[in-house]
C-alpha cells in the first residue's frame, strides 16, 4: 500500500521544486570528470523530461485561470494601441492579437493593478458566464476573424503552417524581437538548409 501511495500520490509542489533545483546542481559529464547522472539515468531522466513537458503547462494553465477574480478579474476593453492588444496569453501562454476589443485579466504573478490579454479560446474556456454574457463579449467571441484563415487546401500542411506562425509569434513576444524576426525572417531562413554546426 506505501508503495502505490508512493506511486499515485501528487508530490507537494515545494517537493518538485526541490527535485528542479536538484537536477540544476547537477554537474555535466566532461572529458576530464565524472558527472551527477551517468549513462544508466538516461531512461529516467528522458521519461521525467517527457511527463513535465506534457503536464505541467495544463497544470499552470488551471491554476492561472482559476485564479482570476470571477467579478474582479476580467475586462472587456477597448484596444487603444495602432497594432491591437497582442502578446502572449496570460492563461494559455499561446499568442493572441486582437484589433477593436479585447479581453484583459488579472491572474496568479501579476501586479495587482496590470492586466493581461488573453486568447479567445482560453475566454470561452473559463471566463464567468456573466462575464461572456454581457458586454458585447459574446458577440466579440463569434467574430475570431483574424485567426488563422485558412490559406492552403491541404490539412496537414495548414496546421504545420499555422503551427510555424505561433512558433514565430511565441518566439518573438517572449524575447520582445517580433518585429525584427518578422522583418529579417526570409532572410535569416536562408541558412536553414544545408550543413548546420
Amino acid at each position: 500500500d506505501g508503495r502505490i501511495d508512493e506511486l499515485t500520490k501528487p508530490l507537494p509542489s515545494r517537493q518538485i521544486l526541490r527535485f528542479a533545483e536538484a537536477i540544476r546542481s547537477a554537474e555535466l559529464i566532461d572529458h576530464d570528470s565524472v558527472g551527477t547522472y551517468r549513462e544508466g539515468d538516461y531512461e529516467n531522466l528522458l521519461d521525467a523530461q517527457n511527463i513535465v513537458n506534457e503536464l505541467l503547462p495544463p497544470i499552470l494553465r488551471n491554476l492561472r485561470a482559476h485564479s482570476i477574480n470571477s467579478t474582479t478579474g476580467w475586462r472587456y476593453e477597448t484596444v487603444k494601441a495602432g497594432d491591437g492588444d497582442h502578446g502572449l496569453c496570460a492563461i494559455c501562454k499561446d499568442p493572441y492579437q486582437h484589433f477593436n476589443h479585447t479581453v484583459r485579466i488579472h491572474c496568479i504573478g501579476m501586479h495587482p493593478h496590470a492586466y493581461h490579454g488573453v486568447c479567445r479560446e482560453c475566454v470561452r474556456q473559463y471566463a464567468p458566464m456573466d462575464f461572456i454574457e454581457g458586454n458585447d463579449v459574446e458577440e466579440w467571441l463569434r467574430l475570431d476573424k483574424y485567426v488563422c484563415e485558412d490559406s492552403d487546401k491541404d490539412k496537414k500542411s495548414e496546421a504545420q503552417r499555422k503551427n510555424l506562425i505561433d512558433a514565430v509569434r511565441r518566439h518573438g513576444h517572449s524575447t520582445h524581437y517580433f518585429a525584427d524576426i518578422v522583418q529579417h525572417a526570409p532572410e535569416w531562413a536562408k541558412g536553414a538548409y544545408g550543413e548546420w554546426r
